[in-house]
């Protein structure tokens, strides 16, 4: 909880950013001669949800400028375009990056990347999703199962804390191109295959889209009648932010119990309203930190090790040694401890004008 530290703002970027001097055994971004200088390239997947630009990116540069202080960042934002990133891959190694660190778009097209560092010989790190069968040198992410098995277990909970030990439960999973999004899934059938409540619609939501949820929910209100919906479950907060819209548009009182991911700050201040019931938190910072020290042991020569490891991640060709993060629940019961008194977020950042009254009803005080 300490470790996820403060919220940190940054500016978006699409393309490359960092150092102007030259990589290590490569050319420069000048094009010039060689220089001892490594370069890191960060390739982030989308920047529609909010943690990437505001979180990830600024850790990561933070922690590598504190671990390799030789060494330079270039930064990339594939903008959910898998083959954007592509081409933004190629652009750092042909700049010289000794280190990639990619959260792929597409986990299976990722591969091809891999093929191309290793024919320059470049490192390669799978950050926060895998690279399918491309055994890449180490990887730092969330245990995906873990991280499903919370949020529904968070909604099971609710449910029967209000009395209830059966009824529909409505699942929204993120979309299959993310390696991230079938074990989440599975994690989350672990909790309610055996829980005694029905999965009554399920669906796959392309790009962890709001808009994509809240046209799916709509259908599963059409398919089951709102007052037959006990609760349900959504993968992120984005796609959660569709449910809850959907719900409103069909005029459901009062609102079954919904669970998101990610603790936005949107997601929060839906929690202090009552639309949402959980977001599941990540450490993300953490996960930044321990990235970007991995891929400064990777940069000057070394493997990542000691705190940097603690198991392996099955890429379905082999087992890469990785450091995996857990996640927690986040409701109203704990949010002050988790999100506010860390220092992951403030009073004055939730409590808008828009959710004045909900703050003081909730007791939060501004």
């Amino acid at each position: 909880m300490a470790a996820a530290g403060a919220l940190v703002l940054a500016a978006c970027s699409s393309g490359g950013s960092g150092g102007t001097d030259g990589a290590p055994g490569s050319t420069g971004s000048s094009g010039g001669g060689k220089s001892k200088k490594p370069i890191v390239a960060l390739l982030l997947p989308e920047n529609a949800t909010a943690r990437y630009e505001a979180r990830d990116k600024p850790t990561f540069e933070k922690q590598l400028a504190e671990s390799c202080p030789t060494c330079q960042l270039r930064y990339y934002n594939a903008a959910g375009d898998a083959g954007k990133q592509l081409s933004q891959a190629e652009s750092a190694l042909t700049e010289g990056a000794g280190v990639l660190v990619i959260d792929p778009v597409d986990s299976k097209a990722a591969g091809a990347v891999v093929a191309s560092a290793r024919r320059q010989g470049a490192k390669v790190m799978s950050y926060d999703r895998v690279i399918y069968n491309a055994g890449v040198d180490y990887g730092v992410k969330f245990d995906n199962v873990q991280q499903g098995a919370v949020g529904m277990q968070s909604l099971l909970d609710k449910l029967k804390k209000d009395g209830r030990t059966s009824g529909n439960v409505v699942m929204m999973n993120g979309d299959p191109v993310d390696s991230g999004a079938k074990p989440e899934k599975d994690g989350a059938h672990s909790a309610v295959d055996k829980s005694g409540f029905k999965v009554a619609a399920e669906y796959d939501t392309k790009g962890w889209s709001a808009a994509n949820a809240q046209n799916q929910m709509q259908q599963a209100i059409t398919k089951l009648g709102a007052a037959n919906i006990a609760g349900v479950y959504a993968g992120n907060d984005g796609m959660a932010t569709g449910v809850v819209a959907a719900l409103k548009s069909a005029g459901v009182t009062p609102m079954p119990p919904v669970t998101g991911l990610d603790t936005q700050l949107d997601a929060i201040q839906n929690m202090v309203a009552g639309d949402l019931y959980e977001s599941t938190y990540l450490p993300v910072e953490t996960e930044a930190r321990i990235g970007a020290k991995a891929a400064a042991a990777l940069a000057t020569g070394k493997k990542p090790d000691g705190d940097l490891l603690n198991g392996t991640i099955d890429d379905g060709a082999g087992k890469v040694p990785a450091y995996l993060l857990q996640s927690i629940a986040v409701t109203m019961d704990n949010m002050k401890e988790i999100l506010l008194d860390s220092g992951y977020l403030t009073v004055d950042q939730i409590c808008t004008a828009d959710y004045k009254k909900a703050c003081a009803k909730a007791g939060l005080a501004k």
